[in-house]
């Protein structure tokens, strides 16, 4: 009987729980109450692999291993692995990402990924095409078709026509909500600054940064500087695309997202000159969430088309712009976007002329703390464009999301707290003391500081919840790319 079970199930018992993991189903092992969603595809995929393995025809055999090899190329992308099964995250980042930056993700793919999915494979066309047995599995045409419908290449499928339909949704709600007519019922407008600069980074963890504690210097100028800075900012999400479409527009009580009702539509409504300078992709006015948002704005610069001809551009070129559009309007209270590129990975893809100064890290962290510290850098020339001008201003930093950060690599995941943690500062013309605002907030709060910070009021954000009002909030909820759920239940 061992023997038999040994001969029969062991090869398909790898191979199914080799597919699944690689696929991203071992999240689901993760809570007790959705373990069932591993085991129940790896027991189904077992008898599946069976009855493929002992099937006399060809063709369907031919087609078995066409969908393996589908699958194993999904997983050789490493987004099983890292962030779990098909999401709306993962969908979202396929849509929105340019050929060059799919390339320069796929470029920093730790070998161990590739290693597991060459193994996996030759394990598969060995175990489909050459294994012999001497035990049949005795299978009626009603468990055939149980098997070919139930197994996980199809659960995956489904996950992905189910993700990319959540997508979609969301996709139609936001160009919708963009043709909408927006009036915000402004009470009150009050420029504090003649020019206010939000500069939105991209993979930033605030562990790294020396600012928050970090050991090595990433952040000279912060360290100097009599910044104000939030102790504990958590992202909505854990990606771009879903993180800042609900970060810098309105959410309703039901966590609808009102693209209209925008960091744009709020300040130009305010009386403010708003302008939109982005160093991401942007195809058609229908393209990203972000670029949604930054449509609005009524001075719109993008470094790149976003196409598949976009190349990479170097942050530092913002800052000409940045230093162009305020001589521009020297008459206006302007808002400023600047959307950078930041640590996105390839790290090492962001830092052009900026040098490796951390060679005591493997390569890959040399450049994820190196691009810090050209961020750092970044604020600082952009804090020198603004003291030139003369005038009162203000610059808040913070990144759209975390990551998490290895010994000898990075990536995004959607259920480790460190993706969500991600730095939040202000520097202002008449800041003068270094001030650590010790509480925790939400970006979901955004639209409320962002209003205290233009001296807006609008029945639609709470007065109460500015910078320095807000209260620290212990309950914070993030969206996993599945669900809303606490930020404390996340993996540290």
């Amino acid at each position: 009987m061992g023997r038999k079970f040994l001969e029969l199930y062991s090869f398909p018992i790898v191979l199914s729980m080799g597919y699944c993991v690689g696929l991203g189903f071992w999240n689901y092992l993760l809570e007790i109450n959705d373990s069932w969603m591993f085991i129940l595809p790896v027991t189904i995929s077992v008898f599946f692999f069976i009855f493929v393995q002992q099937s006399e025809n060809k063709l369907g055999k031919i087609l078995a291993l066409a969908l393996c090899s589908v699958m194993l190329g999904y997983m050789a992308t490493a987004a099983g692995f890292l962030q779990g099964h098909m999401s709306i995250g993962i969908i979202a980042s396929i849509f929105q990402t340019n050929t060059n930056e799919a390339l320069e993700f796929l470029s920093v793919i730790h070998y161990k990924f590739l290693l597991y999915v060459v193994i996996l494979g030759i394990l598969t066309f060995y175990y489909l095409c050459s294994y012999q047995t001497s035990y049949k599995l005795a299978v009626n045409k009603y468990l055939i078709a149980f098997l070919c419908i139930f197994n996980v290449f199809n659960v995956f499928l489904i996950q992905t026509a189910n993700a990319a339909l959540k997508y979609k949704k969301e996709e139609k709600i936001l160009n919708e909500g963009n043709a909408e007519k927006v009036n915000w019922e402004i009470s009150k407008s009050s420029p504090k600054y003649s020019t206010q600069v939000f500069i939105l980074g991209e993979s930033v963890q605030r562990d790294y940064l020396s600012l928050y504690g970090f050991k090595e210097k990433t952040t000279p100028f912060l360290d100097r500087m009599p910044v104000q800075y939030v102790e504990n900012y958590i992202s909505t999400a854990p990606n771009t695309a879903t993180s800042l479409s609900r970060t810098l527009a309105y959410m309703d009580k039901g966590r609808n997202i009102k693209s209209s009702m925008n960091v744009m539509t709020l300040a130009k409504q305010a009386g403010y000159n708003t302008i939109w300078i982005s160093n991401q992709g942007f195809v058609g006015k229908n393209d990203t969430a972000v670029s949604k948002i930054g449509i609005h704005a009524e001075h719109q610069l993008f470094l790149k088309s976003g196409n598949y001809q976009s190349k990479n551009k170097d942050d530092n070129e913002l800052i000409a712009l940045l230093d162009q559009q305020i001589k521009k309007y020297p008459k206006q209270n302007n808002v400023i976007f600047l959307h950078m590129m930041g640590s996105h990975p390839d790290a090492c893809e962001r830092l052009f002329d900026s040098p490796r100064l951390y060679p005591q890290y493997p390569e890959a962290i040399n450049c994820y703390l190196s691009s810090i510290n050209k961020m750092d850098a970044f604020l600082e020339s952009v804090h020198g464009v603004l003291s030139k001008t003369g005038k009162s201003f203000s610059m808040a930093y913070f990144s759209d999301h975390g990551m998490t950060v290895n010994n000898d690599s990075y990536h995004v995941d959607n259920n480790s707290k460190a993706n969500y943690e991600v730095p939040f500062i202000v520097l202002s013309s008449d800041q003068s003391v270094r001030e650590k605002l010790d509480k925790s907030i939400s970006a979901y709060d955004f639209m409320n500081i962002y209003a205290g910070m233009l001296g807006v009021e609008t029945p639609y954000l709470d007065q109460a919840r500015t910078l320095r009002k807000i209260e620290n909030n212990p309950h914070i909820t993030v969206f996993d790319w599945d669900d809303y759920l606490p930020y404390a239940s996340l993996s540290d």
